[in-house]
C-alpha cells in the first residue's frame, strides 16, 4: 500500500523538557492543509588525496529537522497552541502577550500504510515564524514554520499514547468573520483590501561537540511585521506614512461568539509605504509595510485575547 497525502495525520503534544516526548503522551490532532517536516543533514566531503582521483567519503556532521505547515484559521486548541508557541508566552485569563518563554512540542506525522503505519516524530519542535493572511473575499489562512531537534522513525505509537480528534470549529473568512479592524485614529478609517501579519522568532541551532543534534535553539528578538493594502480615499493614511507615523492596529477574528480572538498591536510604525496608482482598470491603493514596536503601556508588541464575544 502506498501512502496518500490526504491521509496524513499531524499530531502534537507540549514538552516539559526540550526534545523529550512526554511519557504516555496525550497527542492532539492539528488542523493543517499542507506542508510537513523533514530531516536536514549537514555533510562535508573528504579532502584526502587518492591517486585514482576518487572521493574518499561524504561525512555526516549534523542532523536537524524542520518545515512548514499551512492552515486555515479556526478557533480551538491548535490555534491556541500555535499562538502561545509563536509569541513564546503563556495564556493568562485568556490573554497572551509576547514573552521570553521557550515552549517546545513533539510533532508526530502518521502515514497510513494499512496494517503497519509509518510514524515520524519530531521532538524539540519550536515555532520559528507564524503568519496570517486576511484578504477580501478569501478564507483567513496562515502558515507556521518550525525548527525541530531531530526526526525519529517508528512503526508503532509511543507506549500509552492517546489521540484527540481535530476540532470542528468553523473556518474564518475575511468577509464575515473580521470585525473592529482599526488603524489608530486615522480619519477617514482606512478601508483595507488585504492585511498580513507575521511573528518571527529568528530561531537558530546551537550545535555542540559530541552530538549530531542541536541543544535548545537560540532566539532573536520578537519581530512582528506585516503589511496593509488600503484603498486610497484621502491623504490621511498616506500622510501618516510620509510622517513616519505610528498607530495601534487591532481587529477581531473568528466565527462563533465567545470563541473569537482579538489581536492588538498597540504601536506599529509605518514603513516604506507607497501610493500605487496603477492603470486604467486599477484602484489607487496605499501599500504599507509595518513593524510592531514595544508599547510601554501594555508592556508588549502584540497581545491576543481569546474567547471574545
Amino acid at each position: 500500500m502506498f501512502a496518500d497525502g490526504s491521509g496524513v495525520r499531524v499530531a502534537y503534544v507540549p514538552e516539559t523538557d526540550f526534545g523529550v516526548t512526554p511519557a504516555t503522551p496525550a497527542f492532539k490532532t492539528g488542523r493543517v492543509t499542507s506542508g510537513g517536516l523533514r530531516t536536514n543533514k549537514t555533510t562535508v566531503t573528504s579532502d584526502e588525496r587518492q591517486a585514482d582521483r576518487n572521493v574518499r567519503d561524504e561525512i555526516l556532521t549534523g542532523l536537524g529537522a524542520g518545515g512548514t505547515y499551512n492552515f486555515e484559521f479556526a478557533a480551538g486548541d491548535f490555534m491556541d497552541t500555535l499562538l502561545s508557541c509563536a509569541l513564546r508566552g503563556a495564556w493568562a485569563s485568556d490573554v497572551l502577550k509576547n514573552d521570553v518563554l521557550a515552549p517546545s512540542l513533539t510533532i508526530e506525522e502518521t502515514l497510513e500504510l494499512g496494517a503497519t503505519d509509518s510514524f515520524s516524530r519530531f521532538p524539540g519542535s519550536m515555532v520559528n515564524t507564524l503568519s496570517l493572511s486576511i484578504g477580501a473575499r478569501e478564507k483567513v489562512t496562515g502558515s507556521v514554520a518550525l525548527l525541530s531537534q531531530k526526526e525519529i522513525l517508528s512503526t508503532s505509537i509511543v507506549t500509552g499514547a492517546t489521540y484527540t480528534a481535530p476540532g470542528t470549529d468553523p473556518i474564518a473568512n475575511a468577509s464575515n468573520n473580521v470585525a473592529a479592524l482599526t488603524v489608530g485614529t486615522i480619519n477617514p478609517a482606512p478601508r483595507i483590501k488585504t492585511l498580513s501579519l507575521e511573528v518571527n522568532n529568528g530561531l537558530r541551532q546551537r550545535p555542540e561537540v559530541g552530538s549530531l543534534y542541536s541543544s535548545i535553539f537560540g532566539a532573536d528578538r520578537c519581530n512582528v511585521t506585516g503589511s496593509i493594502a488600503a484603498y486610497f480615499e484621502s491623504n490621511a493614511l498616506y500622510q501618516a506614512v510620509l510622517a513616519h507615523g505610528s498607530a495601534a492596529l487591532s481587529f477581531t477574528l473568528g466565527v462563533d461568539a465567545g470563541k473569537r480572538y482579538s489581536f492588538v498591536l498597540p504601536k506599529i510604525r509605518f514603513g516604506d509605504g507607497e501610493r500605487a496608482v496603477g492603470g486604467n482598470t486599477d484602484d489607487v491603493m496605499v501599500n504599507i509595510p509595518f513593524r510592531a514596536i514595544f508599547d510601554p503601556v501594555t508592556a508588549c508588541s502584540i497581545q491576543v485575547t481569546r474567547n471574545v464575544a
